[in-house]
């Protein structure tokens, strides 16, 4: 009777093995059969990043605005025609005094000096109104900078503004490619997990049910079977969990791509494959790298861009020197409306020359250029600042790299051991010499040695992207990428 026991043990468990082989690889190949449309690998991601984050979006409008201003300040330099025409009416005309003795019809009867020297101011002095009540005058005038040295200098600061949202543009790209790496390498470990528990759920599920059989037929015990549900609660609980963690990831994922949340979004790689993770011994470590860095060719523009303001503010001594012209025509009448008067236009022109120099601001000039100093000494103190900062930042990258490193070469090799653990419980509880509870401490050491090799994988994957930025090395892909999707 014990013989007859331990035989058929031995085929329910040899059938359970059967069951238990290969059921990764089958949910695996299934979960790829149930995806449709086309999968996005991470040169894609960041390449449609580069097309639709509106960040970098917004910093493309920055450079287009400043290209603006350029054009704007150049337009200073060019000839600046105005028109205008002005309408009087008077209600009242002016009143003038006149001097009799300038206003005498006749020169052979004029009042001679003498008599007019000799009359009282209010006979001698008339009050008198010229003109008309009715004035329209039409004019153009034009004015010709010759010379301002603040021009010129705001000129070139304008455009170096430019280079500087050029830069700005750079970095924002950067900081989105360094954002899309991380989200999408979260994903793929979310995704990972999922994949990993349920295939671990199905296999604990499928022991679950078989250990139930057994139990039913008297081959094993009522506690074998709570044991393993146990188990399966806790695992669908993990997976219920992680399934969640996939959603949200790939949602991080398409926001920092730019892309709506509502659209669909696979992905066509895997964190396990050790062909895409840049291996250790082909990392550079040791260098200095801060000039390569976006943010050091920033502070070293904001140099440029303050000196160019120093040289606009001493410029300003010199003053400024404009060209001008004017051309009027005008009409009087004394009715506004009036047929049997002909209108009569007169014109009148002008040109000339105009010279500003301020010989004296109140030291406001002097205070300026003071200011301009300090910021240039400010500005190079922080770009001094920053190489010893990326080169602290580049110690412990690389620190993190080699820790990172050191846990994913020990979480495999552990691994490695739980699946020998779990091969070795397994056998030996279908061949009846061991017990179940084995088996379920075999499994959890089993599923945390792989979460572990996982969440290793990912560390190690994340500190070389950290490291790539701090050596100045990520460069958003090439958004012409005919193979990128959209």
């Amino acid at each position: 009777m014990n013989n007859n026991l331990v035989n058929r043990r031995k085929a329910l468990y040899i059938l359970l093995s059967l069951f238990l082989l290969g059921p990764a690889a089958g949910s695996l190949q299934a979960q790829g059969d149930e995806a449709s449309g086309s999968a996005y690998s991470l040169e894609q991601c960041i390449a449609y990043a580069m097309r639709n984050q509106k960040n970098i979006q917004n910093a493309t409008f920055d450079k287009y605005i400043a290209q603006k201003r350029v054009k704007e300040l150049i337009g200073i330099g060019l000839p600046q025609v105005t028109g205008s025409a002005q309408y009087q009416a008077y209600i009242q005309l002016p009143v003038s005094l006149i001097d009799i003795g300038n206003f005498q019809l006749d020169p052979t009867s004029a009042i001679p000096q003498e008599v007019l020297d000799t009359l009282p101011d209010a006979v001698r002095y008339q009050s008198a109104q010229f003109g008309v009540n009715h004035n329209l005058t039409l004019g153009a005038q034009i004015t010709q900078l010759l010379f301002d040295g603040t021009f010129f200098v705001g000129i070139r600061a304008a455009r170096e503004f430019t280079n500087l949202q050029e830069i700005n543009i750079r970095r924002t790209e950067v900081e989105t490619a360094v954002a899309v790496t991380n989200a999408y390498y979260t994903a793929l470990l979310n995704e990972e997990r999922a994949r990993l528990l349920t295939s671990n759920l199905e296999r604990i599920t499928k022991l679950v049910a078989n250990t139930d059989a057994l139990y039913k037929e008297g081959f094993a015990e009522k506690v074998d079977v709570d044991r393993l549900t146990i188990t399966r609660n806790n695992l669908q609980r993990e997976t219920k969990k992680t399934t969640a963690l996939v959603a949200l990831g790939y949602d991080l994922l398409k926001f920092q791509m730019g892309m709506p949340i509502e659209e669909e979004l696979r992905l066509s790689e895997r964190i396990v494959d050790l062909a895409n993770v840049p291996q250790l011994e082909d990392l550079t470590m040791e260098g200095n790298f801060a000039q390569g860095r976006i943010e050091y060719q920033q502070l070293q523009q904001g140099i440029v861009l303050q000196e160019m303001d120093r040289k606009r503010n001493a410029a300003a001594t010199w003053g400024s020197l404009v060209a001008f012209g004017n051309y009027n025509y005008q009409t009087f009448r004394p009715r506004f409306f009036s047929l049997d008067v002909e209108d009569k236009w007169f014109s009148n022109s002008f040109v000339g020359l105009s010279y500003n120099v301020t010989f004296f601001d109140g030291l406001q000039k002097r205070s300026r250029i003071q200011k301009i100093d300090l910021e240039i000494s400010k500005l190079r103190n922080q770009a001094d600042v920053f190489e010893q900062s990326v080169l602290l930042e580049l110690r412990n990258a690389s620190t993190q790299v080699v820790n990172a490193w050191t846990d994913v070469e020990a979480a495999e090799k552990n691994q490695e051991l739980a699946e020998e653990v779990y091969r070795i419980s397994t056998t030996k509880y279908r061949e009846g010499i061991g017990s179940n509870l084995e088996v379920i401490d075999a499994e959890n050491s089993l599923t945390q040695s792989q979460i572990n090799y996982l969440t290793a994988l990912y560390n190690y994957v994340l500190a070389t992207v950290e490291l790539k930025r701090v050596k100045g090395e990520i460069s958003p892909y090439d958004t012409s990428n005919p193979d990128s999707n959209e």
